[in-house]
Order: structure tokens, then sequence, then C-alpha cells
């Protein structure tokens, strides 16, 4: 990391708006750092604040040769103290490491920061344990206090608490639900909202981004009324019986899901076919051959017996992929990959050597090559798969897929939206050194669940693959998305919301994603467009 950080002032990013930062955070901590201003009177401490980026959003100091000593170190309003930016200091480091920290002088990394040594404390979300943001005590370092680091921590937790009294009606039928729910056992309970996902102890290895997409889209679509429901949940860890519980009157954005886990979550359910037979006596358990379980028990099945498999689907649905797959699994070996569409069919497919065969784009081939393709197949001494897309193709080659085929269809990635979460991260898994690292937020895994994906999974897969070299190693949200994919409306919109929805999206994109010029741009108030932004799923990347 050394070599990115920047030693010199010029060198330090900056912001120069950071009114839109974190105003929840701002406002809790206003009056504590004012009445700390008061009890400090003439010493020479300064009080900052930043967001969870480490970006300082407040500064308080009145000195003027302190403050001299501060803008010449870039310690002010709308510079940039995250760790990468900065190297080890009190905001950027507590950010990163969650946890209140002491940085003398000497260890800051940047020499702008030799000066002085800060004392630096976490400020989390109530109930939720996001952070939000850093509180950081600064002053000379031959002036330090021994009681800095306590006081600090007390200013974090001053304002922690005036954040518990800011929440409003909803967050506070939102808690109470949960409370009832982890009084009476200590089975995983989670809370889901839109937005946000949090629960006890036993439930919070459950929570990620995956988890809370695929349940939010779940719970939300589901219907349910008023009332506990037992019902089937589906996680990133498979799915679990739970008591479901929905939560009304906490938002605009529609009601909250509180879930008990009745078990412990269960993985796709067991095959029982001979091959799984033998995968389970081998050291390790079967490749899935297709995200949908009960497509990989089709695959495997037909290619066990000896069929003649023809994979169906509509282009990019992972045809080839699946049918190598299954050949390769069977005979232990990568089957040749014979292109119709480029190629003629070869008279005899044992004559290739190949311990197998797939014939891609069958489809695409010619009329006059049907009567080989046949012929092949049937004289075939060697196991056969087919690619081909039945809507598109001539009614005479579905005729030879029916005659000779055991068909296996691919769903397009719209019908299988639920499995979009596991799909990239397993694209995201495979991605070079770097790259792996790059996680997809919660809302982000929501919009791509609601595109449409006429490319099915061919788009998905460079849509991911494009996203993390663009962010390598760090989190994408819905901002980060393609803007065709930001602009997609939330399912069920009326043509005049989704105007809506559109109009404000534009008005972010020509603001900057400064949400105060974009209300007043949409000649609406700040508080009307914060919740239109939550009613819509727009992200503004802050």
């Amino acid at each position: 990391m050394g070599a990115e950080v920047p030693v010199g002032r010029h060198e330090v990013p900056y912001l120069a708006d950071v009114t839109d930062l974190q105003p929840r955070l701002h406002t809790a901590a206003a009056p504590v750092l004012d009445r700390l201003g008061d009890d400090l009177g003439d010493a020479r401490v300064a009080m900052f604040l930043s967001d969870d980026q480490g970006r300082i959003i407040m500064r308080r100091a009145g000195e003027p040769q302190q403050l001299r000593i501060l803008d010449d170190s870039c310690a002010a309003e709308g510079f940039d103290f995250s760790e990468l930016s900065m190297g080890t200091n009190g905001l950027g480091t507590v950010a990163r490491e969650r946890r209140p920290l002491l940085v003398h002088g000497f260890e800051h990394y940047n020499e702008l920061l030799g000066p002085l040594t800060c004392a630096g404390t976490p400020i989390f979300e109530p109930f939720t344990g996001q952070l939000l943001g850093t509180f950081a005590l600064a002053c000379r370092s031959d002036q330090v206090s021994p009681l800095m680091t306590a006081m600090a921590t007390d200013v974090g937790r001053q304002i922690e608490g005036n954040l518990t009294a800011m929440l409003g009606a909803h967050e506070r039928i939102l808690i109470q639900a949960f409370l009832l729910a982890t009084r009476t056992d200590r089975q995983p309970v989670i809370v889901v909202t839109e937005n946000t996902a949090f629960g006890n102890t036993a439930g919070l290895i459950h929570i990620t981004p995956e988890t809370h997409a695929l349940l939010w889209c779940d719970l939300a679509e589901s219907g349910l009324r008023a009332g506990k429901h037992r019902r089937a949940v589906r996680l990133a860890s498979g799915r679990a019986d739970a008591l479901v519980e929905r939560v009304d009157g906490v938002g605009p954005t529609g009601p909250a899901f509180c879930v008990r886990l009745l078990e412990s979550p269960r993985g796709p359910e067991p095959d029982r076919s001979a091959d799984h037979r033998r995968a389970r006596r081998s050291a390790s358990p079967p490749v899935p051959l297709h995200p949908v379980p009960d497509i990989s028990d089709l695959l495997r099945s037909a290619v066990g017996f000896r069929e003649v498999l023809a994979v169906d689907g509509p282009a990019g649905s992972g045809k080839l992929t699946a049918a190598t797959a299954a050949l390769a699994e069977a005979t232990g070996s990568p089957p040749l990959v014979v292109d119709l569409a480029r190629t003629g069919c070869p008279k005899s497919l044992a004559d290739t050597g190949a311990p197998a065969v797939v014939l891609h784009h069958v489809h695409d081939a010619a009329a006059e090559d049907l009567r080989r393709i046949r012929t092949a197949i049937e004289d075939s001494s060697v196991p056969v798969a087919l690619t081909v897309d039945l809507d598109t193709a001539h009614h005479d080659v579905a005729a030879v897929v029916a005659a000779l085929c055991t068909t296996v269809r691919l769903p397009s990635l719209p019908e299988m939206s639920a499995e979009v979460p596991r799909l990239v991260s397993q694209i995201v898994a495979g991605l070079p050194r770097g790259q792996r690292d790059t996680r997809f937020t919660s809302d982000a895994l929501q919009a791509l669940m609601a595109w449409p994906w006429p490319g099915n999974l061919a788009e998905l897969r460079r849509t991911v693959e494009q996203l993390a070299r663009r962010r390598a190693g760090r989190s994408i949200s819905s901002a980060d998305l393609p803007p065709r994919m930001q602009k997609a409306p939330p399912r069920g919109l009326s043509m005049i919301e989704t105007a809506e929805r559109d109009a404000i999206v534009s008005a972010l994109h020509r603001c900057g994603g400064n949400r105060s010029k974009a209300a007043a741009a949409l000649g609406i108030g700040r508080t009307t467009l914060y919740r239109k932004l939550q009613t819509y799923r727009i992200s503004t990347g802050d």
C-alpha cells in the first residue's frame, strides 16, 4: 500500500461538497461536539468527524496556530483520510479496524500528519451495527493527554446515543418486533427490510449481501399478510424452515419481515442416482453441472444412461458449458466440440478419436447436413450431446432432436433470478487475483436479480467481469452498475411511477449525485427526495 499513499498536500483526494455525506450522523454529532468544544475552552484540541470511508465531514478547532497546523496537514472538511489515501491515521485506520485507536505522530505514515497525535473511535448504527463513521480528537504530539482515548470513546458513545434517540416510530416498531422475537428463545432471528438486515448472535452468521437480496426479494413478493407463517426461506447457504412475521408500519418502502429460523439451512436435495452414489464414495462430491440442482440431475441422468443428450435453451443460457461438463464428468476427459455453424458434421464421430463429442449449434446446421448428422449420431460408439435452440430451429431440426435425443431445457436467467447471487459469487471466485476480492452489495444484487438479462448467463458473466475489473477488490453497489440497470424500476411500478423514477435518476446524474441540488432541480424538498430514493430503490453511492 505504501507506494500508493500520497505524501504531499496536492495529492490528497478532496471533495468540495460534503453536505450530503451521512446527514444523520452529522445531525447526531453536532450537539455533542458543541458541548465538548465549550468544555475544552481554549485547549488546543481539535475534533473531527468522518464518514465510513474516512472523508472528513466536520472539523472543530478555533486556535489560529492550531488551524494552520491542521490546514497544512490537510486535516479539514472534504479531505479523504481513508487508510488508502493517507496511510495510518486516527480516522481511516479506525474505520478499517472498527475499534478505538491512539495514533502518535511518528506512527502516521503520511509525513503531513507527523506533528499530530490522534485518538479515534468508530461510530456504529444502533442495533444494525453498521459502521457510519469515526470521531477523533487531535492535538500536537507534545501536548497529548492520557485521557484522549477515553474522551474520544465517550464522545462516540454519546453520538450513538443521539442516533438512538433520533429513531422514529418506524424504527421503533422494527426494533420492538426484533426484541419480541429474541426474547423467548435463542434460535437464529433475522429482521430484513429492503435496505437493512440485522439479527441476534445466532442469526448474524447468516447475514450476507447474498442472503439479504434473496430473503428480501422472496418475502417481498410472497404476498404474506399480517401474522406468523411457517414457510421455507432461501438463504445463501441453502433453504431453511422458518417462522416469518410480517411487520407493517416501518417505512415508505414496504413492510419488514422478522424471520426466526427453525432449523439449520439445508442445501439442495440429495441426488440418489448411480453417478451420485459413485461420487460419494470418491474423495470429492460431484461438481454441479448447472445452477439449478434438478437440471444437474437431468443432465447427469441422461448421460449416465448413455442417451443422446440435447441441451436446449436460448442464446447465452450456458448450453455448451452444461453439455461439455456432463460428458467430461461421465468420461473423465474433455469432449470434442464440433461447431456446426462453422463446419460440417464428421461422417463418423468415433473416427475423431475423442472420448465424447458435442455437436454445437445444431439449429444452425444446413438443411442438407441433417441426414449426415442423424446418421453420425445413430452410428456413434462414443457419447454424444447436442446443443440446440428449439425456439429458433427449423422444424426438421426439431424432428431429428425429438427422434434421437433426451432433451433437457435450460431456463433463461430471468426464469431463475433467485440463482443470480450464487452465480455472481461463482463468477467472482474464478476471476484473477485482485479481482477475486470484489464484493457485490445487497442493493446491487437486487438490481441484478430484477434485470431481464436478454443475453442470459453470458451477459451476466460479461457484466460481472467488467465491474470487477473496474472496481477490483472493492464493494460494488447499485450505483456502480451500468446506467441501464440502475434505471430498471422495481417490479410493479405504474407508468407514472416509472417516469418519476427516471426523472430522479436523470436529475441525480446531472447534479453529480448531489441530492440537495437534485431536489432543487426537481422542485421538491430533500426529505421528499430521500423518501423517493428509498421507494424507487435508487442508490446515489454515498
